[in-house]
């Protein structure tokens, strides 16, 4: 590493020679000057890391040249110490309002001046790698934008375009925002998108599975606990919402909360404090709430699954993802995507999909949606030195989508509600009642199958 560079500006020749021969004795690199004017000239050819001015001098003095100095090296950390042998506040205002960082007093001890530029140094060395950290956050953000807000999401179909539009609105305002749209559909990569395209980009996002968490330590999970607030609380929790304290917090699967904790919940939106189990401190927290559901959410309210007040807080701005078999024409954007993400994971070099492969794909009804037209397309990469994905490669799954845009028959006709009812039971027929597999087959965690069998009034 280079050894510092500091500048000696003094009019007195005996001062720099003696300054010049004590620093380069403890390991730095010197430059000198007799006066201001030469100072700026010399700035102009090297970039010192710190420099020793005097105060008093002819033709410029120590305050000017200090001035002039700032100016040629606007949004630079060069730190100045003023060597003075007039100690007095006014002085020292002066020179501090002007740009000076530090002032030693002559005759100075040169112990005390090593030590001063040490600080100084060091200072400076960590305001550089504070700029090197942020140009880094900032690049890392600007990745994150553009691969949650382009990469992953993708479609340019009308349903589409208009998600993005609405996406793009819901950036520019921290207002709560419910996201509404079947299984797999991609609610939580629309979630990112806001998040990572707002102002709150370089702050935490945290993503929490309402359905996946079990219903007595939700509450806990969510707002912390204090150490001992209940069996098994060894230690204190701050907490998902202070966690992401100043970013988003997204819940998915809201109305799988209890009315207990969707109360609590609705007290954070309102007051923007947060009670941790075990406490009754409130802590202020700054987050802004995305929340997701696969429920018709005025259903959910009537049926109780859907606080009514929190309904009305966080329905500020709804965004409603189509399912696949709804924008159909966006598959084989999709696909060529799924393709190029797989072939970085595995290390293969997939080209595309042949034509009556992708017509098979295009007449699916993708009950899935897109998290089951990935599953089916990872699949292919399981085939040894494949190259092009055929539909001798291609395995759907035979649960059809009763919402699907079938002409007439009865499935075109079926609720949302009943609809998952028939995709839960068709998937406990196909596996044998085997509820571990059945949820593998669904794409979804096992707790969640288990609350909806509940839901349904499924026994097995």
């Amino acid at each position: 590493m280079e050894k510092p560079l500091i500048l000696i500006v003094d009019d007195e020749i005996d001062n720099r020679a003696v300054l010049e021969s004590r620093l380069k004795r403890r390991d730095y690199r010197v430059a000198t000057a007799n006066g201001g004017s030469e100072a700026l000239k010399l700035l102009s050819d090297i970039q010192p890391d710190l420099v020793l001015l005097d105060v008093m001098m002819p033709e410029m003095d120590g305050f000017e040249t200090c001035k002039r100095m700032r100016e040629m090296r606007k949004g630079v950390f060069m730190p100045i110490i003023f060597l003075t042998a007039k100690d007095d506040k006014e002085s020292r205002i002066k020179g501090f309002d002007i740009g000076a960082d530090d002032y030693v007093t002559k005759p100075f001890d040169m112990d005390e001046l090593s030590a001063r530029i040490r600080a100084m140094l060091r200072i400076k060395e960590l305001k550089h790698q504070i700029e090197v950290k942020d140009q880094e956050i900032h690049r890392l953000a600007g990745e994150l934008k553009e691969k949650y807000q382009y990469s992953n999401i993708i479609g340019t179909s009308a349903a589409m375009k208009e998600v993005f539009e609405k996406m793009r609105g819901a950036a520019g305002i921290s207002s709560p925002v419910i996201i509404c749209g079947e299984s797999g559909t991609g609610k939580e990569l629309v979630a990112k998108g806001i998040h990572y395209s707002s102002p709150l980009a370089t702050r935490p996002f945290i993503a929490v599975n309402c359905a996946a968490l079990p219903a007595e330590l939700i509450e806990s999970e969510l707002f912390g606990h204090k150490k001992g607030a209940f069996t098994g609380a060894h230690t204190a929790s701050e907490g998902l919402f202070r966690a992401a304290d100043g970013g988003t917090i997204f819940l998915d699967e809201i109305t799988e909360m209890s009315a207990d904790v969707q109360a609590k919940l609705l007290r954070v939106l309102q007051e923007g404090t947060v009670r941790m189990v075990g406490s009754a401190e409130e802590t202020p927290v700054n987050v802004r709430v995305i929340a997701a559901t696969n429920v018709d959410l005025e259903k959910a309210v009537r049926g109780g699954k859907l606080r009514e007040d929190l309904y009305y807080r966080i329905n500020v701005l709804n965004l409603q993802v189509p399912p696949l078999r709804r924008r159909k024409e966006d598959i084989p954007l999709l696909v060529q995507g799924i393709i190029a993400r797989f072939n970085a994971r595995f290390g293969k070099n997939v080209k595309g999909v042949a034509e009556d492969a992708m017509q098979t794909l295009a007449a699916h009804d993708w009950p899935g949606n897109v998290r089951e037209l990935q599953n089916v397309i990872e699949r292919c990469f399981a085939v040894p030195d494949i190259e092009v994905i055929e539909k001798r490669h291609i395995q759907l799954s035979t649960l059809s989508s009763a919402p699907s845009a079938q002409a007439g028959g009865e499935g075109a006709t079926l609720s949302l509600d009943d609809a998952e009812k028939k995709l839960i039971l068709d998937a406990l027929a196909k596996t044998g009642q085997n509820k571990l597999k059945a949820a593998k087959l669904l794409g979804i965690h096992r707790s969640r199958l288990y609350k909806k069998l509940e839901r349904y009034g499924i026994k097995i």
